[in-house]
């Protein structure tokens, strides 16, 4: 079972368990604004308190998943999400997904300060080999996060994800912790 009270600090941000406080109605206007869920599945159906209530409770409650709250340091505002999980203990790989919804915070490099956060806490704390992410092609944002924290690009899964009347392709990212475990040796 994983360690659920995580607080992990940055230099603008600090991440800490997303709680049912979360849930507001700032939370659910991200989900359904087209231009913050343009790359998120949840796109697809209008969120709201109940429903985001519903996944926080879920996610949380699952033993595979760490799911931990954005939030700018020098206002104390939570600006969006990150999950690493599920983790797959057995095979020491976990994957990272994420969003800023605070638009405003967008461009910040928040989003990279928290995947390097979580990345670095599951390679060196929770000693896993590998941690994934994925994301739409078209999601520059994203790839730039990935590739400038030194994520490489494994796989090109092509026409994977119809957005915006065409069909795209989805990149699956690896990071690899610098040395194996001895199990692994």
């Amino acid at each position: 079972m994983l360690e659920k009270e995580i607080h992990l600090l940055g230099e603008k941000i600090f991440l800490r368990p997303v709680t049912q406080a979360d849930v507001t109605d700032t939370y659910c206007d991200w989900l359904n604004d087209p231009e913050v869920n343009r790359y998120l599945e949840t796109r697809f159906v209008v969120q709201t308190l109940a429903s985001v209530r519903n996944y926080v409770t879920s996610v949380t409650a699952a033993p595979d998943n760490i799911f931990l709250a954005i939030i700018e340091k020098n206002t104390d505002l939570h600006i969006g999400n990150i999950k690493l999980g599920p983790v797959l203990q057995h095979h020491q790989r976990g994957e990272i997904s994420f969003f800023i919804g605070e638009k405003s915070c967008w461009g910040k490099g928040y989003a990279t300060e928290a995947v390097g956060l979580l990345t670095e806490y599951a390679l060196g704390q929770l000693s896993l080999v590998k941690v994934t992410a994925g994301c739409y092609s078209t999601n520059l944002g994203s790839k730039r996060v990935f590739e400038k924290l030194g994520y490489e690009r494994e796989a090109v899964f092509k026409k994977q994800y119809f957005s915006e009347d065409a069909w795209v392709n989805s990149y699956s990212y690896a990071k690899f912790s610098e040395s194996l475990p001895i199990a692994c040796k």
